[in-house]
């Protein structure tokens, strides 16, 4: 049981106290520096303000989800997936659809006052579906186990097959986290193995077609998606980023600033940072990159923040990730156990994605990074994903103050929903 101080007191905020001030400060490093980092997107428009105008917009509607969804006790998230499935799925699908018109991969679809991106919604939807499969599974039940297996590979191979075409990178990642949860979920190690040799054996594959094979011969395949030149350009200029060992690497990146922008510039900024950075607002490279505000924020932090700035935004995440892991531990449930390691594995390996873009050590993948880059899906899916988190962390307090005849606040009275009621929902899907 986690101590007293550990909670928030009161009528308004509940949980953990540790998660609510990570997400603030979260917040208010997201909002000085998407500001900052913005000038590129402002360029030649009537308005500074609109750019972050509409993030704080973004901001305020995930931190309302938040609260609602921390509320709720977490029965309720069960039923979530039955509305999030077939809804990203079908927009995921139109997505692919628009993609073969435009000939061009789309990411996201214009609502007029909102630019959706149904690979975001898409990846909560699959996590939130396996952890309610995994809840269901007896481990020592071969039917049990080959039943829950086959429908885990089903729904996340729905998922990724739909999103691998206009974001490789999240169907990577949703599949390395499901993977991961099917371990610690108590999938067999026979199943486990054999599903590791499989994929082992497609992402060789594919790492080989898009190194040995031409770029005029991989663009003129009717098999192989438009994206893949993209993809091949981004492996072989990260595997080739050190040919010139014998140039500093500032001197490196401002040579090759025509041929590699984003990489380049990103490297120009953390090479000029210094140890306390230039400021707040002084960022020089902002106007070069073109997903400044976006995937290479982190650049942008360590310029103007210098390395006390980068080190105390990873500091934060580890304390959010920390405090996740708690979480989960505490459950004696399996669902809320497994939602909680599912959503913050996806967190947290996000997070450590876009900060490794930044710095040079994975190639460019366009991945958020989580309640700081700007963008409306990511920022109200991260949101609703830490608000189901502080909402599991409530409902523990509230039964750990029940069990033990102590006060507690009950906002919402769950009694009415049986806790097998989502999970035979989800077998529906």
């Amino acid at each position: 049981m986690e101590p007293a101080k550990d909670k928030i007191k009161g009528p308004l905020f509940r949980g953990d106290i540790y998660i609510w001030i990570s997400v603030l400060l979260l917040c208010s490093i997201s909002l000085v520096e998407v500001f900052s980092a913005s000038s590129r997107l402002t360029f030649g428009k009537s308005s500074f303000l609109t750019p972050i105008l509409s993030h704080v917009i973004h901001l305020g509607m995930g931190i309302v989800v938040m609260y609602v969804l921390h509320l709720l006790h977490y029965r309720w998230y069960k039923l979530f997936p039955v509305l999030l499935v077939p809804v990203s799925l079908a927009l995921l699908a139109y997505l692919s659809f628009l993609s073969k018109q435009s000939a061009g991969a789309e990411r996201w679809i214009d609502l007029g006052f909102f630019k959706l991106q149904p690979s975001e919604l898409g990846k909560v939807a699959a996590v939130m579906t396996v952890a309610a499969l995994l809840a269901k599974l007896k481990p020592d039940d071969e039917q049990s186990q080959s039943n829950v297996f086959m429908k885990i590979l089903v729904v996340t191979g729905a998922f990724c097959m739909l999103i691998f075409t206009e974001n490789l990178s999240t169907a990577i990642l949703l599949g390395a986290v499901v993977y991961i949860m099917m371990i610690l979920g108590g999938i067999s190690w026979r199943r486990m193995l054999g599903l590791t040799g499989v994929l082992f054996a497609i992402g060789l594959t594919a790492v080989l077609l898009l190194v040995l094979v031409p770029p005029k011969t991989l663009g003129d395949s009717r098999f192989i998606p438009e994206r893949a030149l993209t993809w091949q350009a981004r492996i072989l200029d990260f595997t080739n980023s050190g040919s010139e060992s014998k140039e500093t690497a500032y001197e490196y990146a401002r040579n090759t600033a025509p041929e590699k922008p984003q990489e380049t510039h990103a490297n120009i900024a953390i090479a000029s940072s210094h140890f306390l950075g230039k400021g707040p607002g002084n960022s020089y490279e902002r106007d070069y990159l073109q997903e400044a505000s976006c995937d290479f924020i982190y650049a942008i932090i360590i310029e103007e923040l210098g390395m006390v700035g980068a080190i105390f935004v990873l500091i934060v995440y580890i304390v959010l990730l920390f405090r996740i892991g708690k979480i989960a531990m505490r459950c004696t449930d399996k669902y809320p156990a497994f939602l909680a390691m599912g959503l913050g594995m996806m967190l947290g390996l996000q997070a450590f994605i876009n900060m490794s873009v930044a710095v040079g050590l994975f190639p460019v993948t366009g991945q958020p990074l989580p309640l700081i880059s700007k963008g409306g899906t990511s920022v109200l899916m991260a949101s609703f994903s830490i608000g189901m988190l502080i909402g599991i962390s409530n409902t523990l307090d509230r039964e750990a103050a029940e069990e033990n005849h102590l006060p507690a606040d009950e906002p919402v009275r769950m009694e009415e929903v049986d806790g097998d009621t989502g999970n035979e929902m989800v077998d529906d899907i």
